[in-house]
């Protein structure tokens, strides 16, 4: 089995979205476990969030999430949800933060990676049926997509516009070390364990190019990081995006 085989897999299990709270410590725990998006009432939606988070005071909220991504618009509106709260949000990659799951990782205070864990970062994609005019404006709807949802990695990235849309254009996985190189993550944590993905030979060819790029960029970036001290990044201004029929399906 591949990476994009154990995705998909991962995509076809329930999703596990738990809230706890804590009321006395005034910290809370919200667990995204598995896809992200779904009907009006479910949890996973971010409908579904918007409601366990209306039902906290605390503050500080510890963001823990094990997911392959899912609706794309639901991933932003979550992020943007807990960018407007009040409290403090502290997010844990506990094992895998791809596609739309990337995305709301990026709206943590802080980051935090166990060094075993990944991220992963590509360009939005769809399932369309219809004529050539359909396909036309379907790519060019998915265009501004790709604009909207670069810009949620762009106030921690720390290269230039090109350099990250290049990592979106390659599918890009990032280790812990990486994702801190780029600004993507701030914290490389204790290792825990987690399913891992398959180390596979599959396209090797292809995907050379790819790693000698995003190999070049974390050299340059983690000598950055490294002769910089460690500030805590800015929270970011919420922001408002358009519901939209389109996902980022892997």
């Amino acid at each position: 089995m591949n990476w994009k085989d154990e995705i998909k897999n991962m995509k076809n299990k329930k999703a596990d979205i738990r809230f706890e709270a804590d009321g006395d410590s005034k910290e809370a725990k919200l667990y995204i476990y598995g896809p992200i998006g779904g009907f009006l009432f479910s949890e996973n939606s971010a409908q579904g969030i918007k409601r366990r988070l209306q039902e906290t005071d605390a503050n500080t909220i510890h963001v823990h999430i094990n997911s392959p991504g899912g609706s794309a618009f639901d991933g932003v509106a979550i992020a943007n949800q807990l960018k407007a709260h009040n409290a403090e949000i502290n997010v844990h990659v506990d094992g895998l933060a791809a596609s739309a799951a990337s995305v709301i990782a990026m709206s943590g205070d802080k980051i935090i990676m166990p060094e075993n864990t990944m991220m992963m970062i590509h360009r939005a994609a769809t399932i369309e049926m219809g004529d050539a005019k359909v396909f036309e404006k379907t790519a060019k709807d998915l265009r501004k997509i790709d604009t909207a949802l670069a810009a949620s990695y762009k106030d921690r990235f720390v290269g230039e516009t090109e350099e990250l849309n290049q990592l979106l254009d390659d599918e890009t996985f990032l280790t812990a070390d990486e994702a801190v190189a780029f600004g993507l993550a701030d914290v490389v944590g204790e290792e825990i364990e987690i399913p891992s993905l398959e180390d596979v030979d599959e396209d090797k060819e292809d995907s050379e190019e790819y790693d000698n790029f995003k190999e070049k960029l974390v050299a340059k970036y983690a000598a950055q990081s490294n002769s910089q001290p460690n500030q805590e990044p800015p929270k970011p201004e919420p922001t408002q995006n358009n519901m939209s029929k389109l996902f980022l399906n892997l």
